[in-house]
């Protein structure tokens, strides 16, 4: 059987981190879809550092504003 992967777009509204637990370190932010609906992310502090990097590695692209961010 064939596995078919459905693509949703969604984008950060710039919600808070809101904790759930500190130890062990747990917390969600909301990101909201293309139709609408809200999603919510689970974070713990091994995927928080993960995006982290991620988000840094994505910013690195942007050379006209990287002094910004970098100090």
């Amino acid at each position: 059987m064939k596995d078919i992967a459905n693509t949703m777009n969604a984008e950060f509204q710039g919600s808070a981190v809101n904790v759930l637990s500190t130890d062990p370190l747990l917390g969600t932010f909301e990101l909201t879809s293309s139709t609408g609906e809200t999603i919510e992310v689970l974070l713990d502090r091994y995927s928080a550092e993960a995006l982290i990097a991620a988000i840094m590695q994505f910013l690195a692209h942007d050379e006209d504003d990287q002094a910004t961010w970098l100090q």
